[in-house]
């Protein structure tokens, strides 16, 4: 049930909206946070030049995501999230994030900046407007306030949020294309590619390049299970990128947006198409999950395509697509022509990307 959100607490979000629309480095034209402004200018993941081979690093004690409250200068607490990710130099961003008072509406985001003090604590600071925000993130406890009407406090405490359709039983009738049993080692006898690693876990990690299966479809229910490495270092495009191609031309993107307001070529966007919904992101070593329904193009006895591919896709368990057109191939296969039936491909961009648990069912056309 949502909670009842007083005059003041809902004038409180209002100004802190309008805080971020008035700094200058906010952007509201693509969505993105404010970025906050401390002392020291801060890194961003567009400011940190890409290691496109940078090897999987351990998260720390601070990246995650936080949930709780936050109390305006004056009203009631409402419900309130953050999510924090690494940055070079023992440098962290931390995005606060209120959701929308009304659907319909847009979520406040605050993006401010922490900085390691020792192994576990972050002390977290950024202007965001006229407000000063200031606090620390200890022993899984986010604490960060400023003073004034257009302030407030957030008092957030570490949560791990899992999602719903990891380890799905593929269902009688399935095709399975990369069986998973933990523990276990698959294989790969749908896949094209041999070389892939096979690892104890059950999953199967990329390498020497894509792998397409050996089946073609059409018509498809399909559930693929991923994680991503953890790369601080790098930045945008950079962070674990990788992609599920279906029929081998329509890309559902896969990387490390995590703490980023979703655009066009971020995880769960139909790549450089359309931007998911929502931000659903788990934290990179994180298993996710795409769940997705797609329908084939069709076209008529010339092979011109008469009805465009739709795709509605779940991730990790939030509809971020419904039922959304895709006019033409993506990525690096725009160039190639619809086709009624194609195989998967999962991409090898040259980052440890594991999958596992892939499986379809083959659904009737039209």
């Amino acid at each position: 049930m949502r909670p009842t959100v007083s005059v003041a607490a809902v004038t409180a979000l209002m100004m802190l909206a309008a805080a971020l629309m008035s700094t200058p480095l906010a952007s509201a034209a693509d969505g993105k946070p404010a970025v906050a402004k401390p002392d020291a200018k801060p890194a961003t993941k567009a400011s940190v030049k890409a290691e496109p081979k940078a090897a999987e690093a351990p998260a720390g004690p601070f990246m995650g995501e936080y949930e709780g409250t936050f109390t305006p200068g004056s009203g009631a607490a409402v419900k309130a999230i953050a999510k924090v990710f690494g940055l070079p130099k023992d440098l962290y961003g931390v995005v606060l994030i209120l959701p929308a008072a009304k659907e319909g509406e847009k979520e406040t985001r605050l993006a401010l900046q922490g900085k390691a003090d020792g192994e576990t604590k972050l002390v977290i600071s950024g202007k965001v407007g006229d407000a000063e925000w200031n606090g620390t993130l200890e022993k899984q406890q986010l604490v960060v306030e400023a003073k004034g009407e257009k302030g407030g406090k957030f008092d957030l405490k570490s949560c791990v949020r899992k999602s719903p359709t990891e380890g799905k039983k593929p269902p009688q009738g399935a095709v399975v294309l990369l069986p998973f049993e933990e523990g276990k080692e698959t294989n790969l006898d749908a896949w094209t590619n041999k070389n892939w690693k096979l690892l104890p876990d059950g999953s199967a990690q990329v390498n020497k390049g894509d792998s397409l299966t050996v089946k073609e479809f059409g018509d498809v229910e399909l559930h693929v299970e991923f994680t991503i490495p953890y790369m601080p270092t790098a930045a945008k495009q950079g962070r674990g990128n990788s992609g599920v191609y279906i029929q081998d031309r329509y890309e559902m993107q896969i990387l490390d947006s995590f703490g980023v307001a979703p655009q066009k070529s971020d995880c769960g966007s139909i790549y450089t198409q359309t931007a998911p919904k929502a931000d659903a992101c788990l934290p990179p070593l994180r298993w996710q999950t795409y769940d997705i329904t797609f329908h084939a193009p069709r076209l008529d006895a010339a092979g011109k395509v008469v009805k465009n591919v739709t795709v509605t896709m779940l991730f990790n368990g939030v509809k971020v697509h419904d039922n959304v057109e895709v006019p033409n191939p993506t990525g690096s296969a725009r160039s190639k022509a619809p086709v009624k039936l194609a195989p998967l491909k999962l991409q090898d961009h040259g980052y440890p990307i594991r999958f596992r648990n892939v499986w379809l069912v083959e659904l009737k056309g039209e």
